[in-house]
């Protein structure tokens, strides 16, 4: 069965539990946000930190008498419970990632992890063209055409919210931490000496989500010659976790 926008019962649950997720994290950043601004005015700072160690800091800062405990108190234990409920998401994200053949050969891609192939996997359930699926993302530029005037703008930033923060966090991933160099990588990089990292970025998770479509639309090796083409960039298994991270909080 299908929604109206093409999309299998299997995936919408799927998208569900990953919004959810996606939900989690927001709401625990939020709130070590918050109680790193509220120490703060007290000139009390602490290196960065999240989930249980970052409730340790807290601890130790405040100790057992500071005007501020009876404040933060119950901050610590929203944020303790949340952080239960995301682990136990992480562990389902995890495992329906290991049972779905097609999200594992995603992960194959430099800087793409777990949430990165899992939320792909299922926002593009029925593969479009690998030349749409850019602008399909919002991912590609605006542009501004009036009589003899044709100006590339910023990127559209339509379609998917949640899957292009994923591919931006995957192109930073890996232009800046992957350690293992790939061809993608080095076309990154020589792109970000010429029109900047932060362009090179948009460019790189674009580049991303084209052979992750690839991947997922042509999983032999046949194909167009263009799509063959994006699929060699392609190297071996590396960073299987890199994007997002999926440790215990």
């Amino acid at each position: 069965m299908t929604d109206p926008r093409g999309k299998s019962e299997e995936s919408q649950k799927i998208r569900a539990i990953l919004v959810a997720r996606s939900r989690l994290v927001s709401m625990r950043r939020d709130i070590e946000n918050q109680v790193r601004s509220l120490i703060k005015e007290y000139g009390l700072l602490f290196p960065r930190a999240i989930g249980q160690q970052f409730r340790n800091l807290v601890s130790e800062l405040l100790g057992d008498n500071h005007p501020l405990l009876s404040v933060i108190s119950p901050l610590l234990l929203i944020h303790e419970h949340i952080c239960q409920q995301q682990n136990k998401s992480d562990d389902e994200v995890r495992q329906l990632a290991k049972a779905d053949e097609t999200t594992r050969r995603l992960m194959t891609v430099p800087g793409v992890g777990v949430v990165t192939a899992l939320t792909f996997r299922h926002t593009i359930d029925d593969p479009l063209s690998a030349l749409t699926v850019g602008a399909y993302l919002g991912l590609t530029p605006r542009r501004n055409q009036s009589g003899e005037t044709d100006i590339n703008g910023k990127i559209s930033r339509w379609g998917d919210r949640l899957l292009r923060t994923y591919l931006f966090e995957a192109a930073t991933v890996l232009l800046y931490r992957t350690k293992k160099w790939s061809s993608l990588k080095a076309w990154g990089m020589k792109l970000a000496k010429r029109i900047g990292m932060r362009k090179a970025k948009v460019a790189v998770a674009r580049k991303i989500a084209v052979i992750l479509h690839c991947i997922m639309a042509h999983p032999s090796t046949g194909g167009s010659r263009s799509q063959s083409d994006i699929c060699s960039q392609v190297p071996g298994p590396v960073c299987r976790t890199g994007d997002v991270p999926l440790g215990r909080c």
